[in-house]
């Protein structure tokens, strides 16, 4: 169980890089913004799962 929500906390950060990185290019579509908040609402969910997996982790 730790290990599954750990490998979806990685995707989810993952992701929020990746949102992230394509906020700093020029010339992106969505708007920098949308991009750096998405980043930043991904990233927030994969830090939590993160810390919900290492908490069910020391648990068991």
């Amino acid at each position: 169980m730790a290990g599954v929500l750990i490998m979806i906390s990685i995707l989810l950060l993952f992701g929020g890089g990746n949102y992230f990185l394509a906020s700093q290019r020029a010339g992106v579509y969505p708007p920098k913004k949308v991009l750096q908040q998405k980043a930043l609402v991904i990233g927030g969910a994969g830090v939590a799962t993160l810390l919900l997996g290492v908490l069910v982790f020391t648990i068991t």
